[in-house]
């Protein structure tokens, strides 16, 4: 079974519902497409006022939220506005842009979103964001109060949590610029390296060692190209040890060394 097969089949025992607020029209409709067809219901609108309305009427699971919206109010206004209304505020936000400026990130981030992703988007890494955001609120608000979802999992289900786990503590560690190795993640997680290798390379397709690089490369690439911090230090704070390897490292995955790519910003 396909890692989008097993999405599709854990959705249709916990539905969720999506806000999707993105003033691109194509994008929208083609990211709705790809959503929908995992059995995920999406309610799109292309403006934050237009959002506002929807969400007068019906309360989404989770929000996607474009941060480069081209209408009255930007994507961090009507963050900020769902954030200080306490009918909103618990719902997770996922941000998205196609600008990986490092400090709008972080104003995302301070402002109440729960995670972001740059586009190109991966699908099934935002459908994974999704669900286990959604599975953690509904946990800690007790919106599942009549049906725990933990207790009803499949052994296919406890297999995609694993994998839901491990890119939630891979995404803290790599935003801290913790040193870690998997021997510690696998400890962490209670379980074993050679579960934890099939269940990664079943859902990421990705060894959990290259998962982890990439999820520091992808760091490191934004705060080469949005910010002046020095190689070194932009290679320390994502995780690496040695500056020439993350040159390496960064050169085999983008093609460009980071100066290269730097310079030609």
């Amino acid at each position: 079974m396909s890692g989008l097969e097993d999405v599709r089949n854990l959705v249709e025992k916990n539905p969720i519902s999506v806000l999707l607020i993105e003033d691109n029209a194509i994008y929208a409709e083609g990211l709705s497409y790809l959503l929908s067809n995992s059995n995920i219901t999406v309610m799109p609108a292309s403006s934050g006022e237009q959002a506002m309305v929807i969400l007068s009427g019906v309360l989404p699971d989770i929000i996607v939220l474009d941060i480069m919206l081209g209408d009255k109010m930007s994507g961090f206004d009507f963050l900020t506005i769902l954030k200080q209304n306490v009918k909103y505020r618990h719902i997770p936000v996922i941000l998205i842009s196609a600008l990986s400026h490092v400090d709008k990130i972080q104003e995302g981030l301070k402002l109440g979103a729960n995670d972001y992703l740059t586009k190109p988007l991966r699908t099934e890494e935002l459908i994974l964001k999704i669900i286990n955001l959604v599975m953690i609120t509904k946990k800690n608000n007790d919106f599942s109060a009549n049906e725990n979802i933990m207790d009803q999992i499949t052994e296919m289900d406890i297999e995609y949590k694993l994998s839901l786990d491990f890119v939630t503590i891979v995404t803290n560690i790599v935003n801290t610029g913790e040193d870690t190795t998997v021997l510690k993640i696998v400890n962490q997680m209670n379980t074993n390296y050679t579960r934890l290798d099939a269940v990664v390379k079943k859902y990421l397709h990705k060894t959990p060692v290259n998962y982890i690089l990439m999820k520091r490369l992808q760091r490191a690439d934004l705060m080469v190209r949005n910010s002046n911090i020095s190689i070194n230090n932009i290679a320390y704070s994502a995780g690496f040890k040695s500056t020439s390897y993350f040159c390496t490292a960064y050169k085999k995955h983008f093609g460009k060394t980071p100066l290269e790519t730097r310079t030609g910003r």
